[in-house]
Protein backbone atom coordinates (compact mmCIF):
# COMPACT_ATOMS: atom_id res chain seq x y z
CA UNK A 1 0.00 0.00 0.00
CA UNK A 2 1.17 3.52 -0.82
CA UNK A 3 1.88 5.69 1.75
CA UNK A 4 -0.84 8.05 2.34
CA UNK A 5 1.75 10.91 3.32
CA UNK A 6 2.62 11.17 -0.77
CA UNK A 7 3.90 14.57 -1.55
CA UNK A 8 1.76 17.35 -3.32
CA UNK A 9 3.02 19.12 -6.25
CA UNK A 10 5.52 21.55 -5.35
CA UNK A 11 4.53 23.44 -8.85
CA UNK A 12 0.85 23.44 -8.51
CA UNK A 13 0.77 24.81 -5.13
CA UNK A 14 4.24 27.27 -4.51
CA UNK A 15 3.31 28.37 -1.10
CA UNK A 16 2.90 25.16 0.42
CA UNK A 17 5.05 22.79 -1.26
CA UNK A 18 6.11 20.73 1.64
CA UNK A 19 3.02 19.73 2.42
CA UNK A 20 2.56 15.77 2.89
CA UNK A 21 6.21 15.52 2.70
CA UNK A 22 6.77 14.02 6.36
CA UNK A 23 8.99 11.31 5.23
CA UNK A 24 12.03 13.86 5.17
CA UNK A 25 14.37 14.28 8.10
CA UNK A 26 13.15 18.25 8.43
CA UNK A 27 9.60 17.26 8.74
CA UNK A 28 10.02 14.34 10.86
CA UNK A 29 11.99 16.46 13.15
CA UNK A 30 8.90 19.19 12.97
CA UNK A 31 6.19 16.34 13.43
CA UNK A 32 7.84 15.19 16.36
CA UNK A 33 8.04 18.50 17.86
CA UNK A 34 3.85 18.74 17.33
CA UNK A 35 3.75 15.99 19.22
CA UNK A 36 5.46 17.34 21.91
CA UNK A 37 4.03 20.21 22.36
CA UNK A 38 0.27 18.92 21.53
CA UNK A 39 0.80 16.67 25.11
CA UNK A 40 2.31 19.66 26.72
CA UNK A 41 -1.38 21.49 25.48
CA UNK A 42 -3.40 18.40 26.73
CA UNK A 43 -1.82 17.51 29.96
CA UNK A 44 -3.99 18.03 33.39
CA UNK A 45 -2.34 21.51 33.67
CA UNK A 46 -5.49 22.72 31.58
CA UNK A 47 -7.96 21.89 34.57
CA UNK A 48 -11.96 22.61 33.44
CA UNK A 49 -13.40 25.67 34.78
CA UNK A 50 -16.89 25.50 33.62
CA UNK A 51 -19.36 22.51 33.40
CA UNK A 52 -20.00 21.17 30.33
CA UNK A 53 -23.37 19.61 29.24
CA UNK A 54 -23.92 17.44 26.48
CA UNK A 55 -27.30 15.67 25.16
CA UNK A 56 -28.04 13.98 22.26
CA UNK A 57 -31.25 12.53 20.55
CA UNK A 58 -31.88 9.94 17.31
CA UNK A 59 -34.87 9.94 15.36
CA UNK A 60 -36.25 7.07 12.46
CA UNK A 61 -36.97 9.15 9.31
CA UNK A 62 -40.49 7.35 8.72
CA UNK A 63 -40.70 6.40 4.86
CA UNK A 64 -44.20 4.81 4.30
CA UNK A 65 -45.20 2.60 1.60
CA UNK A 66 -47.10 5.29 0.14
CA UNK A 67 -43.99 6.77 -0.48
CA UNK A 68 -42.54 4.41 -2.70
CA UNK A 69 -41.04 3.59 -5.39
CA UNK A 70 -39.11 7.09 -5.02
CA UNK A 71 -36.05 7.94 -6.39
CA UNK A 72 -35.37 4.48 -7.96
CA UNK A 73 -35.71 2.97 -4.67
CA UNK A 74 -38.51 0.50 -4.16
CA UNK A 75 -37.74 -1.23 -0.85
CA UNK A 76 -36.35 -0.62 2.70
CA UNK A 77 -33.38 -2.80 3.88
CA UNK A 78 -32.34 -0.34 7.07
CA UNK A 79 -33.77 2.52 8.27
CA UNK A 80 -32.35 6.00 7.83
CA UNK A 81 -32.29 8.09 10.57
CA UNK A 82 -31.36 11.65 11.67
CA UNK A 83 -29.14 12.21 14.96
CA UNK A 84 -28.14 15.46 17.08
CA UNK A 85 -26.01 15.99 19.63
CA UNK A 86 -25.76 19.43 21.49
CA UNK A 87 -22.66 20.13 24.06
CA UNK A 88 -23.14 23.07 26.12
CA UNK A 89 -20.84 25.28 28.51
CA UNK A 90 -22.95 27.53 30.12
CA UNK A 91 -21.50 30.09 27.57
CA UNK A 92 -21.74 28.42 24.19
CA UNK A 93 -23.87 25.92 22.80
CA UNK A 94 -23.47 23.80 19.71
CA UNK A 95 -25.12 21.33 18.02
CA UNK A 96 -23.84 18.63 15.31
CA UNK A 97 -26.54 17.14 12.99
CA UNK A 98 -25.66 13.91 10.63
CA UNK A 99 -28.83 13.22 8.71
CA UNK A 100 -28.52 9.40 6.57
CA UNK A 101 -28.22 11.40 2.77
CA UNK A 102 -26.42 10.72 0.06
CA UNK A 103 -26.24 14.93 0.05
CA UNK A 104 -28.09 17.82 1.59
CA UNK A 105 -28.34 20.83 -0.96
CA UNK A 106 -28.14 24.25 0.34
CA UNK A 107 -31.51 25.59 1.36
CA UNK A 108 -32.50 22.43 2.69
CA UNK A 109 -29.37 22.89 5.15
CA UNK A 110 -30.69 26.20 5.96
CA UNK A 111 -33.90 25.22 6.74
CA UNK A 112 -32.24 22.54 9.36
CA UNK A 113 -30.04 24.98 10.88
CA UNK A 114 -32.84 27.52 11.41
CA UNK A 115 -34.68 25.19 12.71
CA UNK A 116 -31.98 22.86 15.11
CA UNK A 117 -30.59 26.83 16.34
CA UNK A 118 -34.50 27.33 17.59
CA UNK A 119 -34.93 24.13 19.00
CA UNK A 120 -31.54 24.46 21.13
CA UNK A 121 -31.43 27.71 21.45
CA UNK A 122 -28.49 28.90 19.60
CA UNK A 123 -27.42 30.50 17.05
CA UNK A 124 -27.20 29.06 13.40
CA UNK A 125 -23.66 29.58 13.18
CA UNK A 126 -23.27 27.02 15.70
CA UNK A 127 -25.02 24.05 14.35
CA UNK A 128 -23.55 21.78 11.82
CA UNK A 129 -25.55 19.38 9.35
CA UNK A 130 -23.69 16.78 8.01
CA UNK A 131 -25.24 14.48 5.42
CA UNK A 132 -23.70 11.04 6.39
CA UNK A 133 -22.87 9.87 2.67
CA UNK A 134 -24.88 7.12 2.24
CA UNK A 135 -25.88 6.17 -2.04
CA UNK A 136 -28.71 4.42 -0.87
CA UNK A 137 -30.90 7.14 0.26
CA UNK A 138 -33.49 9.34 -1.33
CA UNK A 139 -32.70 12.79 -2.50
CA UNK A 140 -34.28 15.72 -0.48
CA UNK A 141 -35.18 17.15 -3.85
CA UNK A 142 -38.14 19.84 -3.79
CA UNK A 143 -41.03 19.48 -6.48
CA UNK A 144 -41.10 23.26 -6.03
CA UNK A 145 -37.09 23.85 -7.23
CA UNK A 146 -35.92 21.20 -9.59
CA UNK A 147 -32.51 21.19 -11.29
CA UNK A 148 -32.98 22.37 -15.19
CA UNK A 149 -33.90 19.11 -17.22
CA UNK A 150 -35.73 17.62 -14.42
CA UNK A 151 -39.13 16.70 -14.07
CA UNK A 152 -41.32 15.11 -11.37
CA UNK A 153 -45.34 13.44 -12.28
CA UNK A 154 -47.95 14.11 -9.71
CA UNK A 155 -46.97 11.21 -7.42
CA UNK A 156 -43.26 11.96 -7.91
CA UNK A 157 -44.02 15.00 -6.69
CA UNK A 158 -46.26 14.03 -3.27
CA UNK A 159 -44.03 11.23 -2.64
CA UNK A 160 -40.98 13.70 -2.48
CA UNK A 161 -42.57 16.41 -0.50
CA UNK A 162 -43.77 13.61 2.09
CA UNK A 163 -39.91 12.72 2.15
CA UNK A 164 -38.87 15.80 2.41
CA UNK A 165 -41.42 16.20 5.28
CA UNK A 166 -39.99 12.94 7.07
CA UNK A 167 -36.10 14.09 6.78
CA UNK A 168 -37.08 17.55 8.60
CA UNK A 169 -39.74 16.56 11.13
CA UNK A 170 -37.10 13.30 12.29
CA UNK A 171 -34.28 16.30 12.89
CA UNK A 172 -36.55 18.55 14.78
CA UNK A 173 -37.24 15.29 16.55
CA UNK A 174 -33.91 14.52 17.39
CA UNK A 175 -32.91 17.75 18.30
CA UNK A 176 -35.56 18.23 20.94
CA UNK A 177 -34.68 14.86 22.33
CA UNK A 178 -31.26 15.96 22.63
CA UNK A 179 -31.52 19.31 23.96
CA UNK A 180 -34.33 17.54 26.68
CA UNK A 181 -31.41 14.92 27.65
CA UNK A 182 -28.63 17.66 28.17
CA UNK A 183 -26.95 16.60 31.15
CA UNK A 184 -22.93 17.08 32.87
CA UNK A 185 -20.70 15.30 30.59
CA UNK A 186 -17.12 14.62 30.27
CA UNK A 187 -14.60 14.34 27.09
CA UNK A 188 -12.54 11.57 25.71
CA UNK A 189 -10.88 11.23 22.68
CA UNK A 190 -9.11 8.33 21.01
CA UNK A 191 -8.06 6.92 17.57
CA UNK A 192 -7.12 3.87 16.12
CA UNK A 193 -6.54 2.15 12.66
CA UNK A 194 -9.88 0.43 10.60
CA UNK A 195 -8.60 -1.56 7.50
CA UNK A 196 -12.50 -1.33 6.13
CA UNK A 197 -11.64 1.37 3.23
CA UNK A 198 -9.23 1.50 -0.14
CA UNK A 199 -8.40 3.67 -2.30
CA UNK A 200 -10.74 3.93 -5.39
CA UNK A 201 -8.45 4.97 -8.56
CA UNK A 202 -7.24 1.87 -10.51
CA UNK A 203 -4.68 2.22 -13.32
CA UNK A 204 -6.73 0.63 -15.67
CA UNK A 205 -5.85 -0.28 -19.49
CA UNK A 206 -7.60 3.47 -20.28
CA UNK A 207 -6.42 5.31 -17.84
CA UNK A 208 -7.22 5.64 -14.07
CA UNK A 209 -10.80 4.22 -13.15
CA UNK A 210 -13.05 3.16 -10.34
CA UNK A 211 -12.41 -0.11 -8.15
CA UNK A 212 -10.51 -1.03 -5.67
CA UNK A 213 -6.47 -0.36 -5.35
CA UNK A 214 -4.75 -1.74 -2.50
CA UNK A 215 -1.47 0.10 -3.51
CA UNK A 216 -3.33 3.22 -3.26
CA UNK A 217 -2.81 6.37 -0.73
CA UNK A 218 -5.81 5.34 1.65
CA UNK A 219 -6.03 6.57 5.25
CA UNK A 220 -7.04 4.22 7.64
CA UNK A 221 -7.50 6.59 11.15
CA UNK A 222 -10.42 5.82 13.28
CA UNK A 223 -11.31 8.94 15.06
CA UNK A 224 -13.38 8.79 18.37
CA UNK A 225 -14.69 11.38 20.01
CA UNK A 226 -17.03 10.51 23.38
CA UNK A 227 -19.51 12.75 25.15
CA UNK A 228 -19.71 11.03 28.50
CA UNK A 229 -21.66 11.13 31.92
CA UNK A 230 -19.95 11.49 35.11
CA UNK A 231 -20.86 7.76 35.60
CA UNK A 232 -18.58 6.87 32.61
CA UNK A 233 -22.10 6.05 30.93
CA UNK A 234 -21.81 7.50 26.83
CA UNK A 235 -24.48 10.12 26.04
CA UNK A 236 -22.70 10.56 22.16
CA UNK A 237 -19.77 8.65 20.12
CA UNK A 238 -18.96 10.51 16.93
CA UNK A 239 -16.90 8.79 14.88
CA UNK A 240 -14.78 10.18 12.34
CA UNK A 241 -12.91 8.18 9.30
CA UNK A 242 -12.42 8.73 5.62
CA UNK A 243 -14.76 6.31 3.61
CA UNK A 244 -17.68 6.88 1.59
CA UNK A 245 -20.87 5.29 2.22
CA UNK A 246 -21.54 3.52 -0.85
CA UNK A 247 -21.71 -0.41 0.00
CA UNK A 248 -25.04 -0.61 -2.09
CA UNK A 249 -24.17 2.38 -4.54
CA UNK A 250 -26.39 1.31 -7.59
CA UNK A 251 -27.47 -1.90 -6.66
CA UNK A 252 -30.26 -3.31 -8.18
CA UNK A 253 -31.90 -5.63 -5.89
CA UNK A 254 -34.03 -9.18 -7.12
CA UNK A 255 -37.35 -6.81 -7.34
CA UNK A 256 -35.85 -4.79 -9.67
CA UNK A 257 -35.57 -1.51 -7.34
CA UNK A 258 -32.67 -0.19 -4.99
CA UNK A 259 -32.58 -0.70 -1.35
CA UNK A 260 -32.88 2.31 1.05
CA UNK A 261 -30.10 1.45 3.50
CA UNK A 262 -27.97 4.11 5.64
CA UNK A 263 -25.34 1.50 4.47
CA UNK A 264 -21.38 1.21 6.34
CA UNK A 265 -21.57 4.01 8.05
CA UNK A 266 -25.27 3.61 9.48
CA UNK A 267 -24.46 -0.19 10.24
CA UNK A 268 -20.99 1.22 12.36
CA UNK A 269 -23.27 3.60 14.44
CA UNK A 270 -25.56 0.78 15.02
CA UNK A 271 -23.09 -1.42 16.20
CA UNK A 272 -21.61 1.29 18.50
CA UNK A 273 -25.02 2.18 20.00
CA UNK A 274 -25.97 -1.85 20.39
CA UNK A 275 -23.50 -1.38 23.19
CA UNK A 276 -24.60 1.30 25.05
CA UNK A 277 -27.75 1.69 25.63
CA UNK A 278 -29.37 5.29 25.14
CA UNK A 279 -26.23 6.66 23.30
CA UNK A 280 -26.58 7.85 20.44
CA UNK A 281 -23.11 7.17 17.63
CA UNK A 282 -22.77 9.96 14.81
CA UNK A 283 -20.63 8.68 11.53
CA UNK A 284 -18.88 12.12 10.24
CA UNK A 285 -17.69 11.18 6.74
CA UNK A 286 -13.76 12.14 6.65
CA UNK A 287 -11.53 12.83 3.67
CA UNK A 288 -13.18 10.02 1.50
CA UNK A 289 -13.18 11.55 -2.31
CA UNK A 290 -11.01 8.46 -3.61
CA UNK A 291 -12.07 5.89 -0.24
CA UNK A 292 -14.43 3.68 -0.89
CA UNK A 293 -15.18 0.31 0.89
CA UNK A 294 -13.27 -2.68 0.60
CA UNK A 295 -16.17 -4.36 -1.13
CA UNK A 296 -18.75 -3.23 -2.54
CA UNK A 297 -22.64 -4.92 -4.49
CA UNK A 298 -21.21 -3.44 -8.02
CA UNK A 299 -17.45 -2.80 -8.46
CA UNK A 300 -15.37 -3.13 -11.60
CA UNK A 301 -13.05 -6.38 -11.99
CA UNK A 302 -10.39 -6.35 -13.82
CA UNK A 303 -8.14 -8.90 -15.35
CA UNK A 304 -4.27 -8.69 -16.04
CA UNK A 305 -3.81 -6.47 -18.71
CA UNK A 306 -5.96 -4.01 -17.04
CA UNK A 307 -9.49 -4.06 -18.79
CA UNK A 308 -12.78 -3.82 -16.56
CA UNK A 309 -15.79 -5.53 -16.80
CA UNK A 310 -18.87 -4.79 -14.00
CA UNK A 311 -20.46 -6.68 -11.75
CA UNK A 312 -23.39 -6.41 -9.70
CA UNK A 313 -24.17 -9.02 -6.70
CA UNK A 314 -27.78 -7.31 -6.17
CA UNK A 315 -29.83 -8.85 -2.94
CA UNK A 316 -25.99 -11.21 -2.28
CA UNK A 317 -24.77 -8.18 -0.88
CA UNK A 318 -26.31 -7.03 2.17
CA UNK A 319 -24.19 -9.45 3.92
CA UNK A 320 -20.98 -6.72 2.76
CA UNK A 321 -22.88 -3.88 4.80
CA UNK A 322 -23.13 -6.29 7.67
CA UNK A 323 -19.87 -7.33 8.13
CA UNK A 324 -17.98 -3.96 7.36
CA UNK A 325 -20.14 -2.45 9.41
CA UNK A 326 -19.11 -4.80 12.06
CA UNK A 327 -15.37 -4.42 11.56
CA UNK A 328 -15.76 -0.62 11.70
CA UNK A 329 -18.26 -0.34 14.92
CA UNK A 330 -16.34 -2.72 16.94
CA UNK A 331 -12.91 -0.80 16.69
CA UNK A 332 -14.93 2.32 17.38
CA UNK A 333 -16.27 -0.10 20.49
CA UNK A 334 -12.59 -0.71 21.29
CA UNK A 335 -11.53 3.38 21.04
CA UNK A 336 -14.78 4.40 23.14
CA UNK A 337 -13.90 2.20 25.56
CA UNK A 338 -10.08 3.21 25.90
CA UNK A 339 -11.12 7.22 25.76
CA UNK A 340 -10.15 8.38 29.06
CA UNK A 341 -12.22 11.49 29.88
CA UNK A 342 -9.93 14.89 29.39
CA UNK A 343 -9.86 17.31 31.88
CA UNK A 344 -9.07 19.87 29.66
CA UNK A 345 -11.43 23.19 29.67
CA UNK A 346 -14.61 22.20 27.57
CA UNK A 347 -14.18 25.30 25.53
CA UNK A 348 -17.60 25.82 22.72
CA UNK A 349 -16.33 27.83 19.72
CA UNK A 350 -16.86 28.38 15.73
CA UNK A 351 -15.29 29.85 13.47
CA UNK A 352 -15.81 29.70 9.63
CA UNK A 353 -14.83 31.82 6.28
CA UNK A 354 -14.62 30.48 2.63
CA UNK A 355 -11.80 30.75 0.26
CA UNK A 356 -11.40 31.57 -3.79
CA UNK A 357 -10.55 28.85 -5.82
CA UNK A 358 -9.94 28.09 -9.23
CA UNK A 359 -12.69 26.38 -10.94
CA UNK A 360 -13.29 24.37 -13.95
CA UNK A 361 -15.76 22.92 -16.25
CA UNK A 362 -17.65 19.64 -15.34
CA UNK A 363 -19.02 17.40 -18.20
CA UNK A 364 -22.83 18.27 -18.59
CA UNK A 365 -23.51 14.60 -17.99
CA UNK A 366 -21.51 12.03 -15.97
CA UNK A 367 -22.19 9.39 -18.10
CA UNK A 368 -19.64 11.53 -20.80
CA UNK A 369 -16.56 10.83 -17.69
CA UNK A 370 -14.78 7.60 -18.72
CA UNK A 371 -10.99 6.46 -18.44
CA UNK A 372 -8.68 8.63 -20.21
CA UNK A 373 -4.71 9.08 -21.27
CA UNK A 374 -5.68 12.44 -21.49
CA UNK A 375 -7.95 14.91 -20.25
CA UNK A 376 -8.41 19.08 -20.74
CA UNK A 377 -8.97 20.50 -17.86
CA UNK A 378 -10.95 23.79 -18.78
CA UNK A 379 -10.44 26.55 -16.48
CA UNK A 380 -13.62 28.40 -15.76
CA UNK A 381 -13.03 31.51 -13.32
CA UNK A 382 -12.51 31.50 -9.34
CA UNK A 383 -15.08 29.60 -7.01
CA UNK A 384 -15.60 30.55 -3.35
CA UNK A 385 -15.39 27.33 -1.25
CA UNK A 386 -16.46 27.67 2.25
CA UNK A 387 -14.67 25.81 4.99
CA UNK A 388 -16.17 25.75 9.35
CA UNK A 389 -14.08 24.79 12.34
CA UNK A 390 -15.69 23.37 15.69
CA UNK A 391 -13.71 23.45 19.01
CA UNK A 392 -14.88 21.06 20.96
CA UNK A 393 -12.60 21.26 24.01
CA UNK A 394 -9.02 20.14 22.80
CA UNK A 395 -10.34 18.71 19.74
CA UNK A 396 -11.44 20.35 16.77
CA UNK A 397 -13.91 19.23 13.65
CA UNK A 398 -13.06 21.03 10.39
CA UNK A 399 -16.05 20.89 8.37
CA UNK A 400 -15.85 21.24 4.28
CA UNK A 401 -18.67 20.76 1.61
CA UNK A 402 -16.05 19.64 -0.46
CA UNK A 403 -15.11 16.11 -1.11
CA UNK A 404 -11.57 15.57 -0.12
CA UNK A 405 -8.81 12.94 -0.96
CA UNK A 406 -7.19 10.82 1.88
CA UNK A 407 -4.04 12.94 1.77
CA UNK A 408 -5.35 15.83 2.25
CA UNK A 409 -7.30 15.32 5.06
CA UNK A 410 -4.39 13.36 6.42
CA UNK A 411 -2.26 16.65 6.21
CA UNK A 412 -5.01 18.76 7.34
CA UNK A 413 -4.74 16.87 10.75
CA UNK A 414 -1.22 16.12 11.21
CA UNK A 415 -0.78 19.86 11.22
CA UNK A 416 -3.24 20.77 13.14
CA UNK A 417 -2.43 23.10 15.83
CA UNK A 418 -5.04 21.35 17.93
CA UNK A 419 -4.55 17.59 20.18
CA UNK A 420 -7.24 16.39 18.10
CA UNK A 421 -8.25 17.16 15.00
CA UNK A 422 -11.48 15.64 12.92
CA UNK A 423 -11.34 16.24 8.98
CA UNK A 424 -15.25 16.36 8.00
CA UNK A 425 -16.97 16.38 4.99
CA UNK A 426 -20.58 16.81 3.76
CA UNK A 427 -20.32 19.58 6.07
CA UNK A 428 -23.53 22.24 5.83
CA UNK A 429 -24.19 21.19 1.70
CA UNK A 430 -22.23 19.77 -0.88
CA UNK A 431 -19.72 21.10 -3.31
CA UNK A 432 -18.81 17.35 -5.22
CA UNK A 433 -14.81 16.82 -5.53
CA UNK A 434 -11.70 18.75 -5.01
CA UNK A 435 -9.24 16.13 -5.34
CA UNK A 436 -5.49 16.22 -4.68
CA UNK A 437 -2.98 17.46 -7.07
CA UNK A 438 -1.55 13.81 -8.31
CA UNK A 439 -5.27 13.26 -9.23
CA UNK A 440 -5.12 15.36 -11.88
CA UNK A 441 -1.76 13.81 -13.21
CA UNK A 442 -3.85 10.78 -13.05
CA UNK A 443 -6.87 12.39 -14.58
CA UNK A 444 -8.80 9.91 -11.74
CA UNK A 445 -12.25 9.95 -11.90
CA UNK A 446 -13.18 12.45 -9.06
CA UNK A 447 -10.75 15.16 -11.18
CA UNK A 448 -12.95 15.02 -14.13
CA UNK A 449 -15.72 15.32 -11.96
CA UNK A 450 -14.62 18.28 -9.90
CA UNK A 451 -15.86 21.83 -10.17
CA UNK A 452 -12.50 22.77 -8.46
CA UNK A 453 -9.33 22.77 -10.45
CA UNK A 454 -6.14 21.76 -10.45
CA UNK A 455 -3.99 22.98 -7.45
CA UNK A 456 -7.50 24.00 -5.08
CA UNK A 457 -7.02 21.26 -2.67
CA UNK A 458 -3.56 22.44 -1.44
CA UNK A 459 -4.82 26.55 -1.46
CA UNK A 460 -7.70 24.96 0.10
CA UNK A 461 -5.54 23.05 3.16
CA UNK A 462 -3.57 25.79 3.54
CA UNK A 463 -6.36 28.40 4.25
CA UNK A 464 -7.90 26.15 6.98
CA UNK A 465 -4.74 25.74 8.50
CA UNK A 466 -4.58 29.49 8.96
CA UNK A 467 -8.52 29.09 10.26
CA UNK A 468 -7.12 26.67 12.70
CA UNK A 469 -4.77 28.98 14.17
CA UNK A 470 -6.85 31.85 14.68
CA UNK A 471 -9.04 29.44 16.51
CA UNK A 472 -6.69 28.04 18.77
CA UNK A 473 -5.38 31.31 19.32
CA UNK A 474 -8.73 32.73 20.21
CA UNK A 475 -9.00 30.01 22.82
CA UNK A 476 -5.94 30.51 24.22
CA UNK A 477 -7.07 34.38 25.11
Amino acid sequence: MLDVRTAFDAKTAPDVKTLFEVKTAGMMTKAAGMVLAAALLCSPAHAATTRLMAGAGKSVIEITPAMLPIDGFGQIHDPLAARVVVVDNGVTRLAIVVVDQTSIFDQAVTEMRDSVAKIARTGADNVFVIASHTFSAPHMVSPDHLPPGMTMSVAQASASRAYRDAVTTAVAQAAADAVKGLREARIGFANGQSDVNVNRNVPSADGSWLGANDAGPSDKELAVLRLEAPDRRPIAVLMNYAVQSAIMDHSIGSDGTKGVTADLGGAAARQVEGQYDGAVALFLTGAAGDQAPGYTARRNVYDKDGHFRGEDLGDKAWTLVDLQGERLGQEAIRLTEGAAASSSSPVLRTLSGTVPLDRQERPRNLGDIRPSRSYLFKPAGTVEAPWFLMQIGDTAIVGVQAELSAITGKYIRDHSPFCHTMVVTMVNGAAKYMPDAASYKAITYQAMNAQFGPGAAETFASAIHEGLNRLKAGADH
